[in-house]
């Protein structure tokens, strides 16, 4: 049962990895696994050893997750994008009390950290903004050559860093680079030849991503925790549907958002309490 859980936390941080504007990291958050992941895939192979199994099933369901979702929810975004968003937009503001109560901790907060979350916010913002000034149409490749092997790798490499670091959405910046399509299709039809230079980058990324996020939070953890929260507020741009309208979309959407307001909450409560019981 252990293990099932694991692979289905493992298939909702693959669903929020293909997800534009939906941060992976957030989701590691929400799930309350991201320390520990953070732990389980830094290059100790004493902690690689330790955590083998939660590694194994946790990959097992995020390819499970990512190929249901590159196949699944990427229709539902397109038929129903207001939904699905509304819905996203309630699960990351619902995360925020508990990511408040982990940057809070350890100590009250220091009114200094509000700089990095202001820094980090602003990011989130310029990002935005670039990203709905890009209106160029980036043809979908299926072909592959060196160069675009060479880009796809790069791509995921800056992708899977944004991924460890909640609020940043690695999707999104596969988007803003142009290779969120042509990654996305490669998913789908399986095209080994173009998944193969994403997953490698993306591995790369990852490692060195995660020793630098770890070892930030081990010596400055409240002012990352800051940096994270500035990144979480400011992805809200994102992930907000810009053409929301009180139709029966947008109010079936907004119910939807509410029930994702509640559900890490809820989540959070039920973790809380096991705790206590322990």
């Amino acid at each position: 049962m252990k293990n099932f859980i694991t692979a289905l936390k493992g298939a909702a941080l693959g669903t929020a990895f293909v997800i534009p504007g939906f941060s992976g990291g957030t989701m590691a958050v929400i799930l309350k696994i991201y320390d520990r992941l953070l732990d389980a895939i830094s290059l100790n192979i004493e902690k690689l050893k330790k955590n083998f199994g939660f590694i194994l099933f946790l990959v097992i369901g995020m390819a499970a997750g990512v190929f249901a979702t590159a196949v699944g929810l990427s229709w539902l975004f397109e038929n129903h994008p207001v939904p699905t968003a509304l819905t996203l937009t309630g699960i990351v503001v619902g995360s925020l009390p508990m990511i408040w109560k982990e940057c809070t901790s350890e100590s009250k907060f220091k009114p200094l950290n509000i700089i990095p979350f202001l820094i980090a916010f602003a990011v989130m913002v310029v990002m935005f903004f670039i990203e709905n000034a890009d209106t160029a149409e980036t043809a979908v490749q299926t072909d592959f050559s060196f160069v675009l092997a060479l880009k796809l790798a790069a791509g995921g490499f800056i992708a899977a860093i944004s991924m460890v670091i909640p609020g940043i959405s690695g999707s999104l910046m596969l988007t803003i680079m142009g290779m969120y399509e042509t990654s996305i299709t490669a998913v789908k039809d399986l095209n080994i030849a173009l998944i193969a230079p994403v997953g490698i980058g993306a591995v790369v990324g990852i490692l060195s991503g995660a020793k630098i996020i770890s070892l930030l939070l081990k010596k400055f953890r409240q002012s990352t925790y800051s940096v994270i929260i500035g990144l979480i507020v400011g992805s809200l741009l994102t992930i907000f549907p810009s053409d929301f309208s009180f139709n029966s979309e947008g109010i079936i959407g907004i119910v939807l958002g509410i029930i994702g307001f509640i559900i890490p909450i809820l989540f959070d409560r039920m973790s809380a309490k096991k705790e206590t019981e322990k």
